[in-house]
């Protein structure tokens, strides 16, 4: 590989040892430290730090359990689902604002919960129109003039 590409793998590499192990990841350091590898093994097996796999370990021995804890901070205001039904109101009704999905929604938060949630999935509240709507005088006109030059 060229050097390039050896600097994208270490920055992956290194970033990977920030991310938490998933459940099932929990439980591979679990089944293998019980089948006697060793925290290294383990740990160039599943791609991460040693001392994360040492640190799954501990509380395995500790607690008996190897879920994650509960996150420190505020509770979120909305659940996924009622995130996800925000985000179809944006994609079905292309010009509302925060304030009229949040009332369409049915939600108790904020206008500015609803920007956030829009935000979080790359949506805006009013998406520009791609192209001007047609009145029906807009119709008729095109209509008459079409058919106009028609022979």
């Amino acid at each position: 590989m060229n050097a390039v590409g050896d600097g994208f793998l270490t920055i992956r590499r290194r970033r990977s040892h920030y991310q938490q192990l998933t459940e099932f990841e929990r439980g591979r350091v679990v089944g293998l430290r019980e089948g006697g590898f060793s925290f290294r093994d383990i740990a160039e097996r599943l791609g991460r730090n040693v001392s994360t796999v040492h640190d799954c370990w501990q509380q395995w021995s500790r607690e008996d359990t190897a879920s994650r804890r509960p996150d420190s901070g505020r509770p979120r205001g909305t659940t996924e689902r009622e995130d996800r039904r925000v985000r179809r109101m944006a994609v079905a009704h292309r010009s509302a604002s925060a304030a009229e999905i949040r009332a369409a929604v049915g939600t108790t938060v904020t206008q500015r919960t609803v920007t956030n949630r829009l935000l979080q999935g790359q949506l805006r509240a009013r998406r520009p129109i791609a192209c001007i709507p047609l009145t029906p005088n807009h119709c008729r006109l095109r209509r008459e003039w079409c058919q106009a030059r028609a022979h």
